[in-house]
This record gives C-alpha cells, structure tokens and sequence, in this order.
C-alpha cells in the first residue's frame, strides 16, 4: 500500500489499485476502513480474476455503462466489481 500518493490525486480519486497494489490519495491514518475494505475487495478481485483481465473487463463494463446512462458516477457505481466493492466497504466509500 501506498499512501498520500500523487497517482490518485493527479486522478481525483480517494485510491486506486494497480496490479495489487491499493494507492491512496491521503495519509495512512486518514484512510477510513470503509474504503480500505472497498480497496482490498478489488485486490481479491484482481487475484482471482488477474490483474490484466480485471483491468479490460472493469474498463469494458465502465464504456458500456457510459453509453447506457450518459453519466461518468452512473456508469462507475454501476460496474460489477464496484457494485461488490461498495457491499464489502459499505455505503459511501
């Protein structure tokens, strides 16, 4: 884990994780366990399905989602793997 990392702030995102590995925009003590648990659910995710392969289908269902509902947090929240994310981190990762 990587913390107060440019990568997610140049992204305007809370984390991200990249090949297995959870980077967050803010200091590890700022790092609430809603979102640390949303983190590693995509880890697992990646480790079961490979990082790769996470990768392509994630960004797939994100341009499918796009087209459907003309809306960038729309089409996020409705990707499969943030759907189980948000049910393992719980509401308001």
């Amino acid at each position: 884990m990587k913390y107060n990392h440019w990568l997610p702030k140049l992204l305007t995102v809370n984390a991200i994780v990249l090949f297995q590995v959870i980077y967050y925009a803010m200091p590890k003590n700022e790092v609430s366990n809603r979102l640390r648990r949303h983190e590693e659910k995509h880890v697992e995710q990646q480790k079961e399905e490979g990082s790769l392969i996470f990768k392509i289908k994630y960004m797939y269902e994100f341009v499918v989602n796009y087209i459907r509902y003309r809306k960038f947090w729309k089409a996020y929240r409705n990707i499969s793997y943030e759907i189980e994310a948000f049910e393992e981190g719980g509401i308001g990762c």
